[in-house]
């Protein structure tokens, strides 16, 4: 099944791209700044550790160090925040693989990392949904943070098969040039 950005004119797709990379790098810029009140002992990487907590008694030690330095508020905002980066870098990466797809002329593969995409994107908002239960109760009852961690090891992986076949793909468009 082919992509739906995969009938997007090959210009206007590699502009779009472009345009979606920048605002991916202001995003990602914008998110690190969010995530600096929540990095701690606990937390030593900020909101990805609660993602990849694991285990209610791992993700209840986080919440309760970011209640005690008031930071819960940040990590509502920055899993808010989060809803709008999904989309960027949903679009983005899906984009990047049609991209190179098309400078290949190689459809199958390409389509499959613009999907691996945008499948890590919809992985993102039920992995935000359980987290923000979380952080609004100060609770980790079990399976929470196991969903958590669940779907965004998925998404970590989805995410970085695409990324490969984009740095893959974008070597061979650089040295077909």
């Amino acid at each position: 099944m082919s992509h739906p950005l995969w009938s997007l004119e090959p210009r206007f797709l590699g502009a779009l791209t472009l345009r979606f990379g920048a605002l991916l790098v202001f995003s990602t810029a914008l998110m690190a700044f969010v995530d600096i009140p929540l990095q701690g002992e606990a937390a030593p990487w900020g909101i990805v550790s609660f993602e990849l907590a694991g285990t209610p008694h791992r993700a209840l030690a986080i919440l309760l160090e970011w209640q005690s330095k008031s930071a819960l508020g940040h990590a509502k905002l920055s899993l808010i925040i989060d809803f709008v980066y999904l989309l960027i870098y949903g679009v983005f990466f899906s984009m990047l693989g049609v991209w190179v797809g098309k400078r290949l002329d190689e459809e199958t593969w390409s389509t499959r990392a613009a999907w691996a995409a945008t499948i890590a994107a919809g992985l993102d908002v039920l992995e935000n949904g359980v987290l923000l239960f979380e952080v609004a109760r100060v609770t980790s009852p079990a399976p929470y943070p196991q969903l958590g961690l669940a779907f965004a090891g998925a998404k970590f992986v989805l995410l970085g098969l695409c990324a490969l076949y984009c740095v893959v793909g974008g070597a061979r468009v650089l040295r077909q040039r």
